[in-house]
């Protein structure tokens, strides 16, 4: 495979969404419901964080992705619970029942926040796992304490190639308040799924505010020393398809950084977890049981 570089530009696509997103309201995500898993507010300070626990063994803890709720990670939390470890899906601050101030926190805040997580739970040592925006937070958090990871899991590890315009273009229908259901569901297909996949689970579940807020926090951070998120071994989970964190993302990321693998899937968009739900389990419990 063949890929092409376009000129990097950091963050400053995702950085032009925010207005955008300031007018879209939260929904409920897909896989809603969480049975069989136990809930938990972990408060220190100002900062509450709703967190839902599942299993035992090894702690793998998970973080959601732009604007999105820990439970999109439902499905893979079963899979890899039912594998032998003990899941941990945090909502962070501004999803769910989480609350904290946003108006200036970096990305170490949102980092600290797991690892306070972590220490009230009293772990020692964990796995962490980040899709999307979450795997910025993931190598923040691997980054501000990397001796107490086990190892790092990226789904979809943009941010140094970007997509085209005329993917962003899409992307940003998403958004618009004034498009009929069938333009909106078009939309989303178009940018975050690949060829051929429902794109239902993702029509709704965006919460516009908290996804604003997050965005912020990212533009006023200095991602450079983060980039490589720590020393521990890494996995790079990468759609074939994702046309908002194009497939060089992962390769360069996985040829500069020592310890890390990459697994590509073909037939799989940004959206990864309801695409290709089996292969993205396998992917992390073989990097899991490996780690052992």
């Amino acid at each position: 495979m063949i890929f092409h570089r376009p000129r990097p530009r950091a963050l400053a696509s995702l950085f032009c969404l925010v207005a955008l997103l300031a007018v879209i309201p939260g929904a409920a995500a897909f896989g809603a419901s969480l049975e069989g898993w136990s809930r938990k507010m972990i408060d220190k300070g100002d900062v509450h964080l709703e967190i839902f626990e599942r299993g035992e063994g090894q702690t793998v803890l998970m973080h959601p992705s732009l604007g999105r709720p820990a439970q999109d990670f439902e499905a893979l939390g079963n899979s890899v619970a039912e594998a032998g470890y003990h899941v941990v899906l945090i909502n962070p601050r501004g999803i769910g029942e989480s609350t904290g101030p946003m108006e200036t926190v970096k990305l170490q805040d949102l980092g600290n926040d797991v690892w306070m997580v972590a220490d009230e739970l009293g772990l020692e040592k964990v796995f962490m796992l980040g899709q999307n925006f979450g795997n910025r937070v993931s190598r923040t958090v691997s980054s501000l304490q990397p001796d107490r990871v086990i190892g790092l899991m990226l789904l979809a590890a943009g941010g140094e190639v970007q997509p085209s315009k005329a993917v962003w273009a899409e992307f940003e229908k998403i958004y618009e308040p004034n498009l009929s259901p069938e333009e909106h569901r078009e939309a989303v297909m178009n940018s975050m799924f690949a060829p051929g996949n429902s794109p239902d689970a993702f029509i709704d579940g965006w919460n516009g505010k908290t996804a604003e807020l997050q965005v912020e926090a990212a533009k006023r951070t200095d991602f450079k020393p983060l980039f490589n998120g720590g020393t521990a071994p890494a996995l790079v989970v990468q759609g074939l398809q994702d046309k908002i964190a194009p497939p060089q993302n992962a390769f360069d990321f996985v040829t500069k950084r020592p310890n890390a693998r990459l697994v590509a899937f073909p037939n799989m968009g940004h959206a990864m977890l309801p695409e290709q739900p089996e292969h993205i389990a396998d992917a992390v419990i073989n990097f899991l049981n490996d780690q052992k």
